[in-house]
Parts: C-alpha cells; sequence; structure tokens
C-alpha cells in the first residue's frame, strides 16, 4: 500500500511528466524574474558602494535610484559641503542614460565625473586599457560592457546625440559602465553648473551616521543617503516590486492549482474501480484522501526539483544573451518559490481527493 503513489506515478508517465514540467515552470518562472529584479537592484547598489564613498547627497524628493535623477544641483554646493565637520572630500556627478550602444538598444547609465574629485571619495576609475577621460568628448567603458558589445578603444560611440570617443576600458564592479567628463555631459545636455548628486567622503575619525544627521540639519530638505543603506531604500522605494513578485507567485501557484487538478481528478475518473476495490478491501476514506494527496505530493516535489534546474537553465540563459543583466538565486526563494509550487499543487489535488473518498464502493466496482 505505501508504495501505491509511487506505482501511480509512473504507471502513467506521460501526465506525470506534463504535471512535473507544469510546477517546475512555475517555480524557474518565479526565480528568474524575481531573482533578475533583485539581481539589478543588488548590483546597482553594489556598484554604487564600490566608489568607496559613504554618503549621497541628492536634491529634494530625488530618488534613491541614482540613474533616475536629473540634474537640480548646483556645483556651488560643493564648497559648502565641504564645510560641514566629518566631510573630507566630495565629487559632483551628474547622470545621463544612453539608449543604444552600437546600434543595439539597451540601458545603460552615465556618469558625467571630474575625474580629479571623484578619485578622492573613492577609488576612482580603474583603467585597464587605454586613459582617462583628458581630452574632450572622451568616454571610459566598464569592461563587461567593452566586452558585451566588442567596444576597443578608439572606437566611436553616439551617445546623447554626439559622437563620442572611446579613450578607455576600465574594470567593471564599481560605479556605471559609461563614463565622461562632467564638463562634457553639462555641454551637450545644456546644463551648465548642475549635478544630479554629490558623492562624499566621511573623515576616518567620524561617524557616517552622525555626519549624515548634520548633512540633513544643515540642507533641509535634501535627501542624505548612506551608501551602507542604499540597497534596502532603493527596495523600499521601488515602485511595484513588491505587487510584482506578488503576482507573479499567484500566476505560479495557480498555474501548479490547475494542472494538479485536471491531472489529479482525470486520475480519479480512470481509477474509479480501483478505487471501488480498495474500498471493498476495508480502505477508509481517509486511506483515499492520502493516497491522492501523497501522489499529489511526489509530483510536486519533483517538479519543483526540475523547477530548480530549469532556474540555473534561465540564468545562464539570460547572462549569456545580455550580459550586462545580472539575476540573482536568493537562497530564501529557493525555498519561497518551492512552497508555491507545492502548495498550490495540493491545493488543486483536494477536490480530487474528497471526490475518491465519497466513492461508492458498490458504484465503483460497476464503472466500466
Amino acid at each position: 500500500m505505501a508504495n501505491l503513489p509511487l506505482s501511480n506515478i509512473f504507471n502513467r508517465k506521460t501526465r506525470t511528466i506534463v504535471g512535473i514540467l507544469a510546477v517546475a515552470l512555475g517555480v524557474a518562472l518565479v526565480m528568474v524574474l524575481v531573482g533578475l529584479a533583485h539581481g539589478s537592484l543588488d548590483e546597482t547598489a553594489d556598484r554604487l558602494k564600490n566608489v568607496g564613498a559613504d554618503i549621497v547627497f541628492q536634491g529634494p524628493d530625488s530618488s534613491p535610484f541614482v540613474g533616475l535623477g536629473s540634474a537640480t544641483l548646483s556645483e556651488k554646493l560643493g564648497p559648502k559641503l565641504l564645510e560641514v565637520p566629518g566631510v573630507s572630500a566630495m565629487a559632483p556627478v551628474m547622470v545621463n542614460r544612453a539608449m543604444q550602444i552600437k546600434d543595439k538598444n539597451k540601458y545603460v547609465n552615465i556618469f558625467g565625473i571630474r575625474e580629479e574629485s571623484y578619485s578622492t571619495v573613492g577609488q576612482g576609475i580603474e583603467i585597464v586599457s587605454g586613459r582617462g577621460l583628458r581630452d574632450p568628448l572622451d568616454v571610459v567603458v566598464d569592461t563587461v560592457l567593452a566586452k558585451a558589445d566588442r567596444i576597443l578603444v578608439g572606437d566611436t560611440l553616439r551617445l546623447i546625440n554626439r559622437d563620442f570617443k572611446v579613450s578607455g576600458i576600465c574594470r567593471a564592479g564599481a560605479g556605471v559602465r559609461i563614463y565622461m567628463s562632467l564638463s562634457d555631459m553639462q555641454q551637450v545636455t545644456a546644463s551648465d553648473g548642475k549635478a544630479t548628486f554629490f558623492f562624499i567622503k566621511v573623515d576616518e575619525d567620524s561617524d557616517i551616521a552622525g555626519v549624515a544627521a548634520e548633512l540633513e540639519m544643515r540642507f533641509e530638505g535634501y535627501k542624505v543617503t548612506a551608501l551602507e543603506y542604499l540597497t534596502e531604500a532603493m527596495k523600499e522605494n521601488a515602485l511595484g516590486l513588491r505587487e510584482f513578485v506578488r503576482v507573479l507567485s499567484f500566476i505560479s501557484a495557480l498555474v501548479s492549482f490547475l494542472v494538479i487538478l485536471l491531472a489529479m481528478y482525470t486520475t480519479i475518473i480512470e481509477r474509479t474501480r480501483e478505487i471501488g476495490i480498495l474500498k471493498a478491501l476495508g480502505a477508509t476514506k481517509l486511506f483515499i484522501i492520502r493516497l491522492v494527496m501523497a501522489e499529489s505530493f511526489l509530483i510536486c516535489a519533483m517538479g519543483v526539483l526540475v523547477g530548480f534546474a530549469f532556474s540555473y537553465m534561465g540564468r545562464t540563459m539570460v547572462l549569456v544573451m545580455f550580459p550586462t543583466l545580472t539575476v540573482a538565486m536568493v537562497p530564501r526563494w529557493f525555498l519561497y518559490s518551492g512552497l508555491v509550487g507545492i502548495v498550490g499543487g495540493l491545493l488543486g489535488a483536494v477536490y480530487p481527493a474528497y471526490r475518491a473518498a465519497k466513492l461508492d464502493p458498490v458504484e465503483a466496482l460497476n464503472f466500466e
């Protein structure tokens, strides 16, 4: 009797495979898309933190997503920021975006910087090939973008309606993927003397939280964010992220529910006579329910395991096709997506199990 659920699974291989694949696709859908959303946020925040600065100073009502900001701050704020106790260096940064690289549509953030001040707040730009931003209309791209789009030193890139020359390739992992001089960005966007935000470096002997509080007090209404908390700030302000995850989880559970419901309902109809025999031999209603639920659980469990494998396959495909993206395989999401797949499938088996338990033995034995 204990082997019945396993035997039933292997006796109807096609239906079992369909059920497993349905659960697996739901699990993989959650893992890859949620991993893409969280991975992109985490990777963006990590690259900003790896710049080496301690604080981001933004204008009023600015978004934690610095790539979405506009040039609303005056560079004249820089000297005033340096007057705050504990501030050792600051660097104005202007943000823009490239929507197309070498005739390929993509979204890439660009930092307009003054290389000298940018180096004082952190590690600066680590050039691995070529040189830095020396001449007008020079740009530096990071190794990831250069590899993905086969960009070489000396190439011409069309950015912000101007042709820029790639003067160097920098190591990826800090900041953004494209850099140009702040003066060039201000000129091509007609935003002389403007910046999107300031990176701030705090003295080694000073407390970052204390300096941030002092900045908030002196510059009331401006947004001051310690970079160590940037990831949490970005996730809290990611409009629709929680709703997106909930809807995605619901769809995954619904797919598992409907597929298992259909598969088990059909199975019960096909096995009506077999169930009648079990009941005639003394099987209780609880035994029949446990039998159906156990079979459903095995299908869902195998589907979850296959879904985890599909998740890594999907992640690999995304990274091969879009090398600049990040898909995070977060450990807790393995548990969460697995529970979604199993619970959805078990709920789908409830009605078929109940129907099987309610069958009359005499009618079941006479079923053709």
